[in-house]
């Protein structure tokens, strides 16, 4: 992990990041563990369309856009647009950040990603699978019922991260 210390937004993270003597240029990825009412975790396992992670099972959310006012508003909107309008999710709290470097398989270019990833809770309604090239299915299990090889690697590290503060709590 690479922080685990909430940045609101683009100015403070990379404030953060410099403070840090962090110097890779990056894309930022913004995601949500998303639980239900009965304490299961969803999450989504990646399709043939997707651009990277394909078959492998990651956390709802997605890229940074240029216009989101902040990372918990991207994230919001990712939700919205890979879970549907109908599931209603309030962010808990900041997991941390990963970094990760992967290609893409539509241009071949390597992105290194740097991963904010997010608790959040399934308020009301349900997830839906609005775009069924990137996302072939939705995994809703315990969080201990998820295996580190069937996940995505970032994902892995979030889990082995979440369980830990899940004991706690």
């Amino acid at each position: 992990m690479l922080f685990t210390d909430e940045v609101k937004d683009t100015q403070e993270l990379v404030a953060k990041l410099q403070a840090m003597n962090y110097a890779n240029n990056f894309k930022i990825a913004v995601v949500c563990f998303i639980f239900d009412k009965e304490g299961h975790l969803i999450l989504q396992k990646r399709g043939v369309g997707a651009r990277d992670n394909i078959g492998k099972i990651e956390a709802v959310g997605g890229a940074l856009a240029k216009d989101d006012r902040d990372f918990r508003a991207g994230l919001l909107r990712e939700i919205k647009e890979e879970a549907g309008s109908e599931a209603v999710v309030k962010i808990d709290y900041f997991i941390g950040a990963y970094e990760k470097g992967d290609t893409d398989k539509n241009t071949g270019a390597y992105i290194n990603w740097l991963i904010l990833a997010y608790r959040g809770s399934l308020e009301r309604g349900e997830v839906k699978i609005t775009e069924p090239l990137r996302c072939e299915e939705y995994c809703v299990r315990k969080l201990e019922d998820y295996r580190e090889d069937e996940l995505a690697v970032s994902t892995y590290q979030f889990v082995k991260h979440l369980k830990e503060l899940e004991k706690v709590s």
